[in-house]
């Protein structure tokens, strides 16, 4: 239909190579060294951002007329976010919110000893405040959190420099696949949040969208290395919101 030295056709191509690679990653995720990063075309991030796009939009077409129909609407503390002035909202939802975001599902990802340690000592402090607050133990509570993060801080402190230059551990290489999965899965579900209802769980098929960020930006995270999710992560947001201002702005029922 295109040919292939034309400039449809190369597009064509150019998407065609992409998504390819994209399916084959996904069926089996794994590792590669940063030499092998460092031979990816960064402008080949454009077609794997039109890529998810397109994806996005086919599931919206499906998502949006069934929140319609069925009265789902976007939960108070969202409805709340979109009250805010526009710059307010842009660095929030554009800047804000997709850099701590990949911060906390995906720059450990590439199992760098000197990542994967201060992920996990963040995610024990906030597992152990957690639970601290829930069991009610005894003396002030922001005494003992003070004292909990500056023994975790010092822990992760030593263990980054022990570990700066260590390669990926092997455990890690192997069960990786898994690992990828499950952010995906997990960054996606948190948004359920997003939206109000009784039952979380009959919100889940909502935030299918997340779920295929979670899994494209982490193939760019991969691929590309650590600064490629964050952008894919800050033009997603910035075309999702501009979309939601204009239904706001048009079917303010529904946020």
């Amino acid at each position: 239909m295109f040919e292939p030295n034309s400039t449809i056709g190369w597009a064509i191509g150019r998407m065609t190579m992409i998504t390819g690679d994209l399916i084959l990653f996904l069926r089996a995720p794994k590792l590669e060294d940063s030499g092998w990063q460092a031979e990816r075309k960064p402008t080949d991030l454009i077609w794997l951002f039109l890529v998810n796009c397109m994806i996005v939009a086919t599931i919206a077409a499906i998502l949006v007329p069934v929140m319609l129909a069925f009265g789902i609407s976007m939960s108070n503390s969202m409805s709340d976010l979109f009250q805010r002035p526009v710059w307010q909202l842009l660095l929030i939802v554009v800047v804000v919110g997709p850099i701590f975001e990949e911060l906390m599902f995906r720059s450990w990802l590439s199992g760098s000893p000197r990542l994967l340690i201060p992920f996990s000592g963040l995610f024990l402090w906030m597992a152990l405040t957690y639970s601290y607050e829930q069991l009610g133990l005894a003396g002030p509570a922001s005494m003992g959190t003070a004292v909990l993060l500056a023994l975790i801080a010092s822990a992760v402190l030593i263990g980054v420099i022990a570990w700066w230059s260590r390669p990926v551990p092997n455990w890690y290489v192997r069960i990786f696949p898994v690992i990828f999965w499950i952010q995906a899965l997990l960054f996606g579900s948190v948004h359920v949040f997003n939206y109000a209802g009784d039952n979380p769980a009959a919100l889940l098929p909502f935030v299918l969208p997340q779920i295929v960020g979670g899994l494209i930006w982490g193939y760019a995270r991969i691929r590309y290395d650590w600064w490629a999710n964050i952008i894919m992560h800050m033009a997603y947001n910035l075309i999702a919101t501009s979309g939601l201002v204009y239904i706001l702005l048009t079917r303010p029922d529904v946020l």
